[in-house]
């Protein structure tokens, strides 16, 4: 009995020990020092250094031989990354102010200054165009002013400037020989907008 009770024991030392010498493996270990994620940048820059004033866009005595001009700018995307470039006309104001008489007999809205009731706008379209090649247009009401902000989203290709690119933004404009008494001593104001969004892939 003696006998028979050793050799179980033996048994269970044996398989014991056997459990863990299969549980035993080899292990190898390399580390990857100094990684670090980094932050591109994306910075336009537009008719000078960056921050500086955009020169206004001003254009008056429409009507006296003055129908249509054009105005540049310079920009270049100064970041790290490319963006995808657009421009909006924004803050879109037609003023009527006041109205004398040859107007008011085909006006008969003559606040003063009359923000939002002038017709000056309907009557001055604006072009686009990136060196030299037309990509956006519309006139300058206040609701097709908004309009020409999602045009610039429809362009296909879409207008990408790449690190340390930069393009001739052209906005020509052209008075519409229609118009009449109803935009005497009307004004349009308006802000110019300039983007550039990165590009997520």
């Amino acid at each position: 009995m003696k006998k028979v009770l050793v050799s179980l024991v033996t048994i269970g030392v044996i398989g014991s020990f056997s459990y863990f010498v299969t549980q035993a493996y080899f292990t190898d270990k390399k580390t990857s020092t100094n990684n670090t994620f980094a932050v591109g940048t994306l910075n336009l820059e537009v008719g000078g250094a960056s921050g500086s004033s955009v020169e206004p866009f001003v254009i008056s005595d429409i009507g006296s031989g003055i129908n249509s001009g054009s105005k540049v700018w310079k920009v270049k995307n100064t970041g790290s990354l490319p963006g995808q470039f657009s421009a909006s006309l924004d803050n879109v104001v037609n003023y009527e102010n006041g109205c004398n008489e040859p107007e008011k007999e085909v006006d008969s809205t003559c606040g003063n200054p009359g923000p939002h009731e002038g017709e000056l706008g309907k009557y001055i379209k604006v072009t686009f165009y990136i060196n030299g090649i037309k990509e956006v247009e519309s006139y300058m009401t206040e609701e097709a002013a908004s309009k020409i902000n999602n045009l610039w989203d429809s362009i296909n290709p879409p207008i990408i400037l790449n690190p340390g690119q930069e393009a001739n933004l052209e906005m020509e404009w052209t008075a519409d020989n229609n118009y009449g008494n109803e935009i005497q001593s009307d004004s349009l104001n308006f802000d110019m907008s300039f983007s550039l969004k990165q590009i997520i892939k």
